[in-house]
């Protein structure tokens, strides 16, 4: 697997690629990752059992990618007798070389678009899309995790019949429901009020998460006349404002500690989930969130904004609710509706994650991927 960023850099992305991997490393395949290397160093190390080679470049080079291209090319040389499948992890333009590396070393290739209006934008307006398209087309199978990338690599001109919709799964047993006590218990462990509601953010401190907005939004309305307590948990963003967006964050946190709680990331976040009584979820953008995943696994309802990737998780009166993009009425008006079936919309949420994107389930279909590519190459397809 090809991915852009691995620990100890922070991705989703990433976390599903280790999802994935130990699924499937249970069921007796074998994966190794490489990733780029942001000090510019080749160094080989290991995370969760898994070998990970992070490919030396040039990283200030205006094209840094040529670097990270030869250094990958030396790379799968060396280890071409004992990879089978190359799995690229985002489908964006440096991914993409894996369909030329892959017809040249005779091994069958998959990219997944992770992102909607993100992987693929360099197809459309760019100096790059001619080239990026020539990689892309000679790549095996694109996977899409949703259906709007699914119809996003249609429109970007890609073969069909060569797109596969595997959703991202989620670990139900790590993810999974307490009762109303568990749920105290585990709010007093962390710090957070025990006797009121808790809304909980998880994702990255970006811009386009909206998690500024909604933190304003929560302390100029009071909690929007609730007695629900916001605990927003993330890492902060690699964009170049990422430190001055935290600072702001936590400055509201200190301001106004009544309303809302700020946290730095924590790898245990399965306990935060545990916590909460319902997920708040204003992103503007998704390929199909984790975040969604693991508190519908919870039990929790979801109130999320209707963007790309979480309006196809979550349905209105069924497992959650939506409103528009930044707009505070509707968002108001959607937590009032959660708060009162909570438990009913939360139960049902379990219900789907278990029947449609537990991980098992999803390891399955790459698994079934994985033959029929194998199985056309050596057939010569």
């Amino acid at each position: 697997m090809f991915a852009r960023y691995l620990p100890p850099e922070y991705s989703g992305a990433a976390a599903q690629a280790f999802l994935l991997a130990g699924e499937l490393r249970a069921r007796g395949h074998h994966v190794e990752f490489a990733t780029l290397s942001w000090n510019g160093k080749r160094r080989e190390y290991v995370v969760d059992g898994f070998p990970i080679t992070a490919l030396a470049m040039r990283v200030r080079a205006r094209h840094q990618e040529f670097s990270v291209w030869q250094s990958l090319a030396v790379h799968l040389w060396r280890r071409r007798h004992a990879v089978d499948i190359l799995h690229g992890q985002g489908a964006y333009y440096t991914q993409s070389i894996l369909g030329p590396f892959g017809r040249l070393l005779g091994k069958p290739t998959l990219v997944k678009a992770s992102l909607s209006q993100n992987d693929l934008s360099s197809l459309s307006h760019s100096t790059i899309a001619p080239v990026h398209r020539r990689f892309l087309r000679l790549v095996d199978a694109y996977v899409a995790i949703s259906a709007d990338l699914k119809a996003e690599f249609a429109q970007k001109g890609l073969a069909t019949e060569r797109i596969w919709h595997i959703p991202n799964g989620v670990d139900t047993a790590r993810f999974s429901p307490v009762d109303e006590t568990e749920r105290k218990a585990a709010a007093d462990s962390l710090g957070l009020p025990t006797e009121r509601p808790i809304a909980l953010f998880v994702g990255v401190f970006d811009e386009r998460k909206r998690i500024a907005w909604l933190l304003r939004e929560w302390v100029a309305r009071r909690a929007f006349g609730t007695d629900v307590h916001l605990v927003a948990v993330g890492p902060t963003s690699r964009d170049s404002y990422g430190a001055a967006l935290k600072s702001e964050l936590h400055a509201l946190a200190r301001a106004h500690p009544r309303l809302i709680t700020v946290r730095d990331f924590s790898p245990d976040i399965a306990r935060h989930y545990q916590a909460a009584s319902l997920l708040l979820f204003p992103s503007l953008r998704e390929g199909l969130p984790n975040t969604v995943l693991e508190a519908m696994a919870c039990g929790l309802p979801c109130l999320v904004a209707q963007a790309s990737g979480s309006r196809e998780l979550v349905r209105d009166g069924f497992n959650g609710a939506t409103f528009a993009v930044d707009d505070a009425a509707e968002l108001e008006a959607a937590l009032q509706r959660v708060l009162r079936e909570s438990a009913a919309l939360g139960a049902r949420g379990r219900q789907l994650a278990v029947d449609q994107y537990r991980i098992g389930a999803i390891a399955d279909r790459y698994e079934a991927l994985y033959a029929h590519l194998l199985n056309e190459r050596r057939s010569g397809g």
